[in-house]
């Protein structure tokens, strides 16, 4: 670049005559954005503009007779950068777009955009150096920023197993991200660049599906959503999920822009691990469940072998002291009758243990067969039948009038109030009056069903053992029984999706109560809880 109206310099002329263009030259950068720097030949500063001042701090007294890089470089400028522009320099050519780190007079760095051309005179000989400099601290801190956005967009996409195709709608050229090579085990530099070479990784079964997806989607312009295995290099397997909008053109729908890749291989494979655990487990359950069938009918035909042959030889037993008992009275060994009577009630005793363990046995809610029960008409048959069983004794039946009905087995129930109202009467026994109660109150699940006595009573930290088999709180010799009926009558009523609770103090009698729901499941269970706080 040749300076106007300048001659070779003699003496130093040549410098003054810049000066007076300078004086000239400033009036016009005086107020750019851009940095300007005048240096000599020797690459000494002789002006900067104010914007050099503004963004570097230095002023043009600070700069005067000093080079440029004095006052700029710092540690981490690009020292061969600074070599490369100094052998341009010197060989008198120009620098153009040279982006280099430099450093303010407070230390704090910017990066700069830096132009350099020579000035010559008229004789082609060099007298100055104009240079002009961009801060672009900022476009480089977003190009940063926009890179390390891409490395971490990137990153999460190779994380999440997400691949992007992008199609140019005029080439229909793709650009494939890095996931989809991953994908396809392909090399990062030989990503498909059309459809067509991407379709060749569809595998063969899943082609049909697919172009039935892709056609739907261009029909509806509704979005692209759809799953198909795809063989990559070295035949290699993978589930992918595609996703695209379809591309609105002239007429309809064309295809798609943009179409997101997601490998779903780990996923489909849990999925089919689930499917095979899950049919190994409902396997064993089913064999299991065969295997309980059978000990359950294997356990059935032992009782019924196991009744029939503790049943015979007690009959037997029975038989033969009955006919004892009718021979002995007109003999002289009419002392042993009462050991007779002694066999016949063992007999009768060890009868009832087997009848009550085979009905506890077998009772359960599928053998229930549930209707409405009259419980009022139950209840005052069962009165009428005690008061037949023992004629001798003084009894005062109260019953409240109106028990509720309830949906339950007829059968059963009864047994529940026969063992109940038996419990009152034997308990009761001491008493020269049998005061015996039969309540009800109704609750908003159900209704509690209450049997009251003025028995022995029990002690309620034993109230437990109730309901328990073969559990007995009285001694059998003053209370007979085999203490099976409670624990028969709890299950009754558990099977009805109820529940059973006693309270008593010894010698002030006992209650049963007995909460059985409106609404009974199926499986046995209902809201007890608020009854049993009653």
């Amino acid at each position: 670049m040749s300076l106007p109206g300048t001659d070779t310099p003699k003496d130093g002329q040549g410098i003054d005559d810049l000066r007076l263009w300078l004086a000239m030259l400033e009036n016009i950068v005086g107020n750019s954005s851009n940095m300007v720097v005048i240096t000599d030949a020797r690459r000494r500063i002789t002006w900067i503009n104010a914007a050099y001042s503004q963004t570097t701090g230095w002023t043009l007294d600070d700069c005067v007779g000093r080079r440029p890089g004095d006052l700029l470089h710092g540690p981490a400028t690009d020292a061969a950068e600074v070599a490369r522009i100094g052998a341009r320099t010197r060989q008198g050519l120009s620098v153009s777009g040279v982006e280099l780190l430099n450093y303010k007079k407070s230390g704090e760095p910017y990066w700069t955009s830096l132009s350099i051309e020579p000035m010559r005179n008229p004789a082609g000989e060099i007298v100055a150096y104009l240079s002009i400099q961009s801060d672009i601290t900022e476009r480089r801190r977003m190009a940063q920023e926009a890179s390390e956005l891409r490395h971490r967009l990137e990153e999460a996409q190779r994380l999440a197993r997400l691949g992007r195709i992008e199609r140019d709608a005029t080439t229909n050229q793709l650009s494939c991200s890095r996931e989809i090579c991953r994908i396809l085990n392909l090399p990062d530099d030989s990503p498909p660049r059309t459809y067509a070479a991407l379709w060749m990784h569809v595998h063969a079964d899943e082609a049909s599906a697919l172009r039935e997806a892709w056609g739907r989607s261009q029909a509806t312009g509704q979005e692209l959503d759809h799953e198909l295995r795809v063989v990559g290099a070295g035949g290699r397997e993978r589930w992918v999920r595609c996703r695209g909008e379809p591309h609105p053109e002239q007429g309809g729908f064309g295809l798609p822009l943009v179409l997101s890749v997601q490998d779903i291989t780990a996923y489909k494979e849990r999925l089919a691990e689930r499917a095979r655990h899950n049919d190994e487990l409902n396997s064993q359950v089913l064999v299991r469940t065969r295997a309980l069938e059978e000990s359950n009918r294997a356990l059935e035909e032992f009782s019924y072998a196991l009744s029939h042959d503790l049943r015979a030889p007690l009959r037997h037993m029975a038989s033969f002291a009955e006919l004892l008992r009718e021979e002995l009275p007109g003999t002289s060994a009419a002392h042993l009758v009462p050991y007779c009577d002694r066999i016949v009630q063992g007999s009768q005793r060890m009868k009832q243990l087997i009848d009550g363990m085979l009905s506890f046995a077998r009772l359960g809610p599928e053998g229930i067969q549930r209707q409405r029960v009259d419980v009022d008409a139950q209840v005052h048959e069962v009165v009428a039948q005690m008061d037949a069983t023992h004629p001798h004794r003084r009894v005062r039946w109260r019953v409240q009038p109106g028990l509720p009905p309830v949906t339950g087995d007829a059968v059963l129930l009864r047994e529940v109030w026969i063992n109940l109202l038996d419990n009152a009467l034997k308990y009761s026994a001491d008493r020269d009056v049998s005061d015996i109660e039969v309540g009800w109150q109704q609750h908003l699940d159900g209704v509690v069903y209450v049997v009251r006595d003025n028995g022995v009573g029990f002690d309620p930290q034993k109230a437990d053992k109730l309901f328990g088999m073969f559990q007995r709180l009285h001694h059998e010799r003053r209370f007979e029984g085999a203490g099976i009926g409670l624990a028969l009558t709890r299950r009754i009523v558990e099977s009805h999706g109820g529940r059973i609770w006693a309270t008593s103090q010894p010698g002030q009698g006992a209650a049963f109560h007995v909460f059985l729901s409106a609404r009974p499941a199926e499986d046995g269970v209902a809201p007890v809880e608020r009854a049993a706080a009653a």
